[in-house]
């Protein structure tokens, strides 16, 4: 049973009990519709979902185990919060961050801290009461067990996305490599990874297609708030009124790379864009790499059986994906410091660096 406590954004005093509003988490591959997810819930009165930041996970190892908070540690841990990549983005009033994280002093738990940071986020929608918390980060489908320990009744949404879709839509940005093999292969690989999590949890897991929230929005996203335990609110849908202040806040190029369409009301002008736009070995590639996993999550190949010619076009960005799995595994075990470093920007830098290999200069 989830419970009824509420933060009231704003109110004088300390907050009431924060470690009683239960935590869901969006997930999925980039380019699948969960920046569209996290804006109809960031528009939700009743819903706190900060900006993409995991410094929740990236700080974990140096505080994750402790339970008696001295003044010193939380100023530790404010310190090392602000050099979370992309934590400069979020809304806040610092230092009301600072004086929230000092009342937390005593016996509390990581958990704790966490959700008093994500409370402190200012978001562009009237709050009127926050009874639960989200957040969007891709990241997080490989580390549900962990998240599960932090947050027991944490809840999980996974947005599935038509992997030549998704492949389409990839090479417009500059932070995924442009290789068919390799974005099918991260978009199979992180489905499988949901699958056996959802099998762990299975009441915890939603799945839900892009392509279908986008055709009957309000019908899915009514099953989602269900799903969540929260009223199903209308006025969501008019997130995309908020423009300006998203223009004021973030920079032009940044709002038109990434989040062009969410100025838009929701719509499916993006559905089966990879039949007009890929080529029938780029289709052929796609298909094989996903496997029979494009038929699990509900897509129809258009090309079905092994070529060896096929896996072996593919085989560079199938390594390539597995390295970088390999190396997530090997450096999530290195100290604090080295490993923050290592996975924050580092797996962006990478793919910036080679993204001018496969893009012509612009």
């Amino acid at each position: 049973m989830r419970s009824n406590r509420v933060y009231l954004p704003g109110s004088a005093g300390p907050m009431t009990n924060p470690s009683d509003i239960p935590f869901f988490f969006i997930l999925g591959r980039p380019r699948t519709g969960t920046t569209l997810l996290r804006a109809l819930f960031d528009a939700h009165p009743n819903v706190q979902i900060p900006w993409e930041c995991q410094f929740m996970l990236n700080l974990q190892s140096r505080y994750g185990k402790i339970t008696e908070w001295s003044e010193e540690i939380l100023e530790d841990f404010y310190a090392d919060l602000l050099t979370q990549w992309q934590f400069s983005s979020w809304n806040i009033d610092h230092a009301k961050l600072q004086r929230d994280l000092k009342g937390c002093k005593g016996i509390t738990t990581y958990a704790h801290i966490c959700t008093v940071v994500y409370l402190n986020y200012i978001s562009f929608y009237s709050k009127k009461e926050v009874r639960l918390i989200g957040d969007k980060n891709h990241g997080y489908t490989i580390y549900t067990h962990r998240l599960k320990k932090l947050f027991p009744d944490a809840r999980f949404i996974y947005i599935l996305r038509d992997y030549r879709d998704n492949y389409e839509s990839v090479r417009n940005v500059d932070f995924e490599l442009p290789i068919v093999s390799l974005v099918v292969y991260k978009w199979k690989y992180f489905y499988k990874k949901a699958l056996k999590a959802s099998k762990r949890y299975p009441e915890s897991f939603y799945f839900i297609h892009y392509e279908d929230l986008v055709t009957d929005p309000e019908v899915h996203f009514g099953k989602l708030c269900e799903f969540l335990d929260i009223p199903y609110v209308q006025e969501v849908f008019e997130f995309y009124k908020k423009k300006e202040e998203a223009e004021r806040k973030y920079p032009a190029d940044i709002l038109e790379k990434h989040h062009k369409s969410l100025f838009n009301p929701v719509n499916t002008s993006r559905i089966g864009r990879w039949e007009r736009s890929l080529s029938k070995h780029q289709v052929r590639i796609a298909d094989q790499v996903a496997g029979k996993y494009a038929s699990l999550a509900g897509y129809d190949r258009k090309y079905r059986g092994f070529h060896a010619w096929i896996a072996l076009m593919s085989l560079p960005g199938v390594c390539y994906a597995r390295l970088i799995y390999l190396m997530t595994y090997l450096v999530d075990r290195f100290p604090y410091r080295i490993r923050e470093k290592l996975l924050s920007r580092g797996p962006l830098w990478i793919a910036r660096k080679f993204s001018g290999l496969f893009r012509p200069a612009r």
